[in-house]
């Protein structure tokens, strides 16, 4: 079962809030997680970029056929 570290990423560096009972030299995996709201945000993002290069596309279109 995987150990769940919270930690600050600072400088480079990722910081334990707490100190972790590991072995020295242990190799760690950091996975992040988004929170559900973060994702939609980026979601939206990304939804207004390609309607708006769509619509430039079109009116680009347009424009040439004019």
């Amino acid at each position: 079962m995987p150990k769940v570290i919270e930690a600050v990423y600072e400088n480079g560096v990722i910081k334990p809030l707490k100190p972790l009972s590991l072995p020295s030299k242990r190799i760690v995996i950091y996975i992040e997680e988004k929170r559900f709201s973060e994702l939609i945000d980026e979601l939206e993002l990304e939804a207004k970029e390609n309607v708006d290069e769509t619509i430039d596309s079109v009116r680009g279109r347009d424009e040439g056929d004019s």
